[in-house]
């Protein structure tokens, strides 16, 4: 894999990943807030949208041709990383 083909990362796969961070942020917000919440209905609702928006990335990565190429792994990370890197208001919470 070259440096190249690690910068073009399709943007489809970079909106689903943010689609999902910023739904796992949901979830996260939840457990910050204490266990005295529970597992409400709110909660299971925002985890259930989390865990869709996470296997939506999973099948359009394992689908995508460069997954073929690079490896579904390393496009999983090199896609996480990019949606990272232009959505800088949650990098630092996602890192964590």
């Amino acid at each position: 894999m070259s440096d190249k083909n690690a910068l073009d990362v399709p943007s489809e796969l970079i909106d689903l990943q943010r689609a999902s961070n910023a739904e796992f942020l949901k979830v996260r917000a939840f457990s910050e807030h204490g266990p005295a919440l529970g597992w409400s209905d709110e909660l299971h609702a925002e985890w259930k949208a989390w865990r869709v928006a996470a296997e939506a990335v999973y099948e359009a990565v394992c689908n995508h041709p460069a997954a073929a190429e690079m490896g579904r792994y390393t496009l999983e990370m090199v896609v996480k990383a990019a949606a990272r890197a232009t959505t800088p208001a949650t990098s630092h919470e996602l890192a964590a």
